[in-house]
This record gives structure tokens, sequence and C-alpha cells, in this order.
């Protein structure tokens, strides 16, 4: 099984942007496929293409 993430998010200037990863042994390379100015709008989109469930971060109420 695979550990690493098929997507990933970081920042990008002032925006925050979403990865498409792949991987040779441990060296990954990014394709951007979203970016948001909202960290949190760029990690549901994350959790979404994985395929994880998103709770939300803990400043959510």
């Amino acid at each position: 099984m695979n550990s690493q993430p098929k997507y990933t998010y970081r920042p990008k200037g002032s925006l925050w942007a979403v990865y498409h990863m792949t991987y040779q042994g441990t060296v990954g390379v990014g394709t951007k496929v979203f970016d948001s100015p909202e960290r949190e709008e760029a990690r549901k989109e994350c959790y979404r293409l994985n395929g994880w469930n998103y709770k939300g971060s803990k400043n959510d109420k």
C-alpha cells in the first residue's frame, strides 16, 4: 500500500494550491489542479480528491 497522498495542498504566493502528486521513489512532483485564497477551502478540496472524510478544522464551530 502506498502511504503517499495522491493530492496535497500547500501555499503558493498569496494563495493555497492543491497539487496532483506523482512519485518516483521518495521524490514527488506536483501539478496544480486547484487554488484558493482560503486555506480551509484548499484543504477541503484536497480531502475530497483523496477520498478522505473531511471533519473540519478545530477552529470551525
